[in-house]
């Protein structure tokens, strides 16, 4: 499915790959470094999706392993436990450049360099700088999906080291495919698409992973999943109670007008519960938010929404179905309050107001108050 926009070439990738679409960092315009479409689909017969060696290439990634190193030590901008910055500060690095020395395995790699640069990206005001980052980010984010592939297909024969390795990467591309939310299309709107897929995807790797790892395997994966927020029980994320948004799932319209009456979308019985899981899922993170968990916390916890929720939710974003949207931007009025965090930025109030404006204007009255959340700017 080709993105809306002007084509764009980082290099040797294939145009069709890449669009230009106006940022909502600037009024100038920009190469979004994301799409929300599936990534192209890559075989041997296509052309190799690379970077052309040379000092260029090399002094690019020297300064994007050293900033790196230096956003794992504090990925949420606040201090981690010892534990966890050993983790991403070493373990992940570690585990990364061996791979891809010592066993030509460099999806891992590519996503923390795609990773890096993004965010100088969102910290950049130079134009060229920008530009070369967007090449980079895109570049590396392409290899990786094209690396990706064969690791997910050796998930069957892995070694319990293999698996861990193809669980990390899963999880940082979930992690660098949230922090595309804030780079996406406001005009024409974007939905956080990639994001919600890229998701789903991880939760079918750490599934089939989960059932070849056993307990007495010492696994990275198993620490980061038995730290602080605990995010594996089903019945509290995807069943637990939704009442205060329930209202949320009601047709906007007076229960005897005809629009409403006709409104039969949730005698579906499968359809309703997608809804329900959805809005289940945000208020353990409200819940959370009460409880004031940490923001690294809530942000994991956020990121969660696409592992956890089923794909058909995913499936009703791209249908524009004004319930699902509508819950959507309640669950993305939670992010508004941590816009400091890198990976978030102000993605939640931009989603928000595309979602208002793609609403049949009967619904548009479910996200009144949202728009009083927003901080003055």
């Amino acid at each position: 499915m080709a993105s809306q926009g002007h084509g764009r070439t980082p290099l040797n990738a294939n145009p069709n790959e890449l669009t230009l679409v106006p940022s909502p960092h600037s009024s100038k315009f920009y190469p979004s470094p994301s799409s929300s479409h599936p990534t192209p689909h890559f075989d041997d017969t296509e052309a190799e999706v690379d970077l052309p060696d040379g000092p260029w290439r090399r002094l690019w990634e020297l300064r994007l392993l050293h900033n790196m190193q230096c956003l794992s030590k504090h990925p949420f901008g606040e201090p981690t436990t010892a534990e966890l910055q050993q983790m991403w500060s070493k373990d992940v690095p570690d585990m990364a450049i061996s791979y891809a020395q010592k066993q030509g395995r460099c999806s891992l790699l590519y996503i923390e360099l795609a990773h890096s640069a993004l965010h100088l990206w969102t910290t950049s005001s130079d134009k060229q700088e920008r530009d070369e980052l967007i090449k980079l980010q895109q570049t590396y984010q392409l290899m990786c999906s094209k690396e990706q592939r064969r690791d997910v297909e050796d998930i069957p024969q892995a070694s319990p080291k293999l698996l861990d390795y193809i669980c990390f990467t899963a999880l940082r591309i979930v992690a660098h495919s949230l922090a595309l939310v804030q780079t996406l299309s406001i005009d024409p709107w974007e939905p956080p698409l990639q994001w919600l897929y890229m998701g789903h995807g991880a939760g079918y790797v750490f599934r089939m992973a989960r059932e070849s790892i056993k307990a007495e395997h010492e696994t990275l994966i198993a620490k980061f999943v038995n730290t602080p927020p605990i995010l594996r029980d089903a019945d509290e994320l995807l069943l637990g109670d939704f009442s205060r948004l329930a209202w949320l799932l009601d047709h906007p319209g007076h229960p005897s007008s005809i629009e409403a009456q006709t409104d039969q979308e949730l005698n579906d019985k499968g359809v309703r519960s997608v809804y329900e899981q959805a809005l289940s899922y945000t208020c353990s993170v409200l819940r959370a938010i009460e409880r004031k968990e940490k923001p690294g916390a809530i942000a994991r916890r956020l990121g969660g929404f696409a592992v956890w929720v089923p794909i058909e939710f995913s499936k009703f974003i791209e249908q524009r179905r004004p319930r699902a949207l509508v819950i959507l931007a309640h669950f993305m009025s939670l992010w508004l309050d941590y816009d400091n965090i890198w990976i978030l930025g102000r993605a939640g109030e931009w989603q928000i107001r595309c979602i208002h404006k793609n609403l049949p204007v009967e619904w548009t009255c479910k996200l009144d108050g949202l728009f009083s959340k927003f901080k003055p700017r």
